[in-house]
């Protein structure tokens, strides 16, 4: 029988509940819970909720570690909470990143630590978010994570200025034109743009799978 150790680390506002509910679920050998500091100030609302989820851990018979984060030094926090983490990645256990409290500041600067862990690090975390006021939690697979952001940067690099909007909108689809002959459609459209700026529009758009350059200097708008 092949026995999984879990650890979990657990960002901490002032409500215990998400914090709970995953050292219910998950039944780690040590909870993380860091707090985020601002100017130095640990709010005490902040240290009520550590003591009172110290307790419970006591109580499971979980080891409890009190780590307090600096947010308003964000490269510093991000440099803290990283270093958290190296602790526990490629020790063969399973580590459960609870991102369900703290200040939003301290779970920004947090996930960027993660993410800018190497991946052979990554792969030993389970991310877990919480559905404010349903005691539900929802596990982020890296895969889907990574994923929406390349959705993203497609979406972005496919999305289309105004200058490149009226290439498109008074150029005839189909038929080839020159350099010259492109530059005074436009400039005959009201957009103003010397010859070297509308080749390098014009590259950008043969890359976004709307122009096709057909010979040297000639460009043709694709049909769609």
């Amino acid at each position: 029988m092949v026995v999984v150790v879990v650890v979990v680390i657990s960002l901490l506002g002032f409500d215990i509940t998400h914090a709970v509910i995953t050292l219910t679920n998950f039944r780690p050998v040590e909870v993380i819970v860091i707090l985020g500091v601002v100017r130095g100030k640990l709010d005490q609302r902040s240290l009520i909720a550590y003591n009172s989820l110290e307790q419970f851990a006591l109580t499971m018979g979980i080891k409890c570690v009190r780590q307090e984060v600096e947010v308003t030094n964000f490269s510093k926090a991000v440099s803290t909470v990283r270093e958290v983490m190296r602790r526990y990645a490629g020790r063969e256990v399973t580590v459960v990143l609870d991102l369900g409290g703290g200040l939003r500041v301290l779970v920004l600067e947090t996930f960027i630590a993660f993410y800018s862990l190497p991946r052979s690090y990554r792969k030993y975390f389970k991310l877990v978010t919480y559905i404010e006021g349903q005691n539900e939690f929802i596990e982020l697979s890296e895969d889907m994570v990574v994923e929406e952001i390349e959705k993203g940067r497609r979406i972005l690099s496919e999305s289309l200025n105004y200058i490149e909007k009226t290439i498109l909108e008074v150029a005839e689809p189909g038929t080839p034109y020159k350099l010259n002959e492109m530059h005074k459609l436009i400039k005959a459209a009201g957009i103003e743009v010397t010859k070297q700026n509308l080749w390098r529009i014009l590259k950008k758009l043969s890359k976004k799978g709307y122009v096709e350059q057909t010979e040297r200097g000639v460009y043709t708008i694709k049909k769609r």
